[in-house]
């Protein structure tokens, strides 16, 4: 069964599974030959370093995709910058988690009706383990609902939905709500193959509108002993390894290494203010592009894959 996407699956980079015809492929318009990366930045909205970090990187062009939480503190400002620009792939990053211990929220449903997702001083609990002790489904759902309802009514198009922390790939049952609120909502579910495809149980609740990911890419820890090298090598490492007929997704945690994300993740390595400072440099550095080119890889959308999935959704 999938664990936690943060810590559990293996130490330093998630592993790749091999595909061949991926019908996603010829659907996006591509051929079996062709590779596509979704470029996707995590955690829009938890401060304002990280939302100008990938307003930058967006308008830059460093990256393509970014997923939004909409608990969070500077949820309003990305969700000012998303309804002013449709034209970025923009999904949601359902949290039902609060993992850090300098900054904290709840839910945007009332408390009252979630009061399995809360601790004692009414934020989400930090660790998965904690959110799948305690959570009802009834009452995630809840909490799912609102937060996608928020974000319409905020000027949001979702183009995809994701799960931060991992936190719905827990069990089936939060596994087959995801599944179900991006069926009601018509939007794309975030479903990697190398997180899902050895679990039958998961595999066999998607339906003909689930478009999977082959790979979905990301550093999972590092150490301050990780020298910079090693890092761009790490990342580098997956794209060269893509084969043909494969769709792919990078993700990193963007932000600059300030006041701001020091006062909200702490300097640790493992997702902290470097770390994040660290991710923008990699994707901004014309090495990265460059790399994209030689290995023959095309970038494309979540909102492409929803054009797919649910063609009868008109976006502007």
């Amino acid at each position: 069964m999938l664990k936690t996407f943060t810590s559990t699956i293996i130490p330093l980079l998630i592993s790749t599974v091999a595909m061949a015809d991926n019908p996603l492929i010829t659907q996006l318009g591509f051929a079996n030959q062709d590779k596509l990366l979704i470029v996707h930045a995590d955690d829009l909205g938890l401060n304002e370093s990280t939302n100008l970090a990938a307003i930058n990187a967006f308008t830059q062009g460093f990256i393509n995709s970014a997923s939004i939480m909409v608990p969070t503190p500077q949820f309003l400002q990305i969700a000012m910058f998303a309804k002013m620009n449709p034209q970025y792939d923009l999904g949601l990053h359902i949290t039902m988690t609060a993992e850090w211990q300098k900054i904290k929220w709840g839910g945007v449903a009332p408390a009252s009706k979630i009061t399995s997702l809360l601790d004692k001083a009414g934020n989400f609990y930090p660790s998965t383990e904690q959110f799948v002790q305690f959570a009802k489904t009834s009452e995630v759902e809840i909490e799912f609902r609102a937060q996608i309802e928020k974000a319409i009514a905020s000027g949001i198009k979702p183009s995809h939905l994701d799960s931060h922390m991992g936190a719905l790939f827990q069990n089936e049952q939060l596994f087959s709500l995801y599944l179900k609120m991006g069926r009601e909502y018509k939007i794309p579910v975030v479903l990697p193959l190398n997180f899902i495809s050895g679990s039958p149980n998961f595999m066999a609740l998607l339906n003909d509108n689930e478009r999977p990911i082959d790979n979905y890419f990301f550093i999972n820890e590092v150490s301050k002993d990780t020298s910079n090298k090693e890092w761009l090598n790490k990342y580098n490492h997956s794209i060269e390894g893509m084969k043909a007929a494969e769709v792919a997704q990078i993700t990193l945690h963007l932000g600059t290494d300030n006041k701001d994300m020091r006062d909200t993740v702490g300097e640790g390595f493992n997702y902290g203010s470097r770390w994040r400072q660290q991710d923008f440099n990699y994707v901004s550095h014309p090495n990265f592009s460059d790399n994209l080119i030689k290995q023959g890889v095309t970038r494309v959308t979540w909102r492409d894959i929803q054009k797919v999935s649910y063609p009868a959704i008109i976006i502007d």
